[in-house]
């Protein structure tokens, strides 16, 4: 008989007092790509606007990256953890996708495909 391990493409984001999970799958791996290029896109148009709009679209951008890629809860999550400052949030954005990738490419490596082969 052969038995089939079911693995998990579940990447767990621990913010310490809360924890969000990130799917990593054919959608979510879309999603995360599309937010990137978006981001890319939106913030060039972000720079050519005042302080206050500036303050007021990036607000937006960063609500829309946290929801689109964890769930309409995920963002006031994070924002109240970064004491209501979106600087802060967005860092915790930034770090966040960047550490998906790590991961997701550590996952799907040839050294992981290999170790099921050996």
């Amino acid at each position: 008989m052969v038995v089939i391990k079911k693995l998990s493409n579940i990447i767990p984001i621990d913010f310490g007092e809360f924890q969000l999970e990130y799917i990593a799958n054919d959608k979510g791996v879309k999603e995360l790509d599309k937010f990137r290029e978006g981001l890319a896109k939106n913030w060039k148009k972000i720079e050519k606007l005042s302080d206050e709009k500036i303050a007021e679209k990036a607000k937006e951008l960063i609500e829309d990256g946290w929801t689109q890629l964890f769930g309409a809860d995920a963002f006031e999550k994070v924002y109240k953890f970064a004491d209501e400052d979106t600087t802060i949030a967005f860092n915790y954005l930034m770090q966040t996708i960047l550490g998906i990738q790590k991961e997701y490419r550590e996952r799907n490596s040839e050294d992981a495909f290999k170790k099921y082969l050996a």
